[in-house]
């Protein structure tokens, strides 16, 4: 796999996440992909397989933030070499409560044959902990 095809999987990933499309989120990925997430909180750690990901990890995050403001990824740039893919952006919108969430983000993906197989995010989980969990 060339380094724009890579770049492509994980551009077409940020759509499907973009349009809400599980049917185009689980495309994106292997069966036994793998999400590696830091941070003391209750979506860190290591989320293996599609159904993990999708149900203890993805569908929870979004329960985190407000049904009313969009969720934005806004990218800076996606840097591919071989099957590797770094991708820096800010995630935007708004916590259940209404406070405003804008997330630095740096995320490195492995693709393997045309599909997500790991990624590992690196963000102020402090900052995430704060503006999501905390009911203040």
């Amino acid at each position: 796999m060339t380094s724009t095809d890579a770049k492509s999987v994980v551009l077409a990933y940020l759509k499907a996440i973009d349009e809400r499309n599980p049917e185009a989120i689980q495309a994106a990925l292997w069966e036994d992909a793998e999400f590696r997430i830091p941070g003391d909180h209750a979506l860190a750690g290591s989320w293996v397989g599609m159904d993990e990901i999708l149900n203890k990890f993805m569908l929870p995050l979004m329960d985190l933030f407000s049904p009313d403001v969009p969720y934005t990824i806004e990218t800076s740039q996606v840097v591919a070499e071989g099957d590797t893919v770094v991708l820096d952006c800010v995630a935007r919108s708004a916590s259940r409560s209404g406070k405003p969430y804008e997330a630095n983000i740096v995320s490195v993906f492995s693709i393997r044959d045309g599909r997500i197989k790991t990624m590992r995010e690196f963000f102020d989980t402090q900052y995430f902990v704060r503006t999501l969990f905390d009911n203040a």
